[in-house]
This record gives C-alpha cells, structure tokens and sequence, in this order.
C-alpha cells in the first residue's frame, strides 16, 4: 500500500508539471479612454488619432463614433 501511495504522488506532480509548463498567456489589461483635447473633425481613421494621441501622451487612440478616443491600460 505504501509503494502505491508513493506511485499516486509521483503521477500527481508529473502531471501537474506537464500541465503548467504550457506557454503562460497574459491577460490585457481594461482600457481607460478619454476624449482627445487636440482631435479636430470627424475621426474616421485610427492611426491618425493614435498620432494625435500620442502627442497628449497616450500609447494609443481609436475612433470611436466618429470621435478619437485616447486609451491608455487602466
């Protein structure tokens, strides 16, 4: 009975080795957005919002509803 209890945690830690040695994949962040202060007109293309952004100091920007939105990870 022992040897098989011993088998038994031998199996259960290779095991769990086998499983958690699989590629750890992050998670983002939420986004925190906010109206750009220097957008002018309708945004209808996100790299030229992101580029204005990026002047207010945001790492991104989208256009959202025809306004360009700053995000930046919450």
């Amino acid at each position: 009975m022992g040897s098989m209890k011993k088998f038994s945690v031998v199996l259960l830690l290779v095991l769990s080795l086998f499983l958690f040695s699989g590629n750890v994949v992050e998670v983002e962040g939420k986004w925190c957005e906010k109206p750009s202060g220097k957008f002018a007109g309708a945004c209808f293309r996100n790299a030229n919002c992101a580029n204005v952004c990026a002047t207010e100091g945001f790492p991104s920007g989208i256009c959202d509803d025809f306004r360009c939105m700053c995000r930046r990870q919450c």
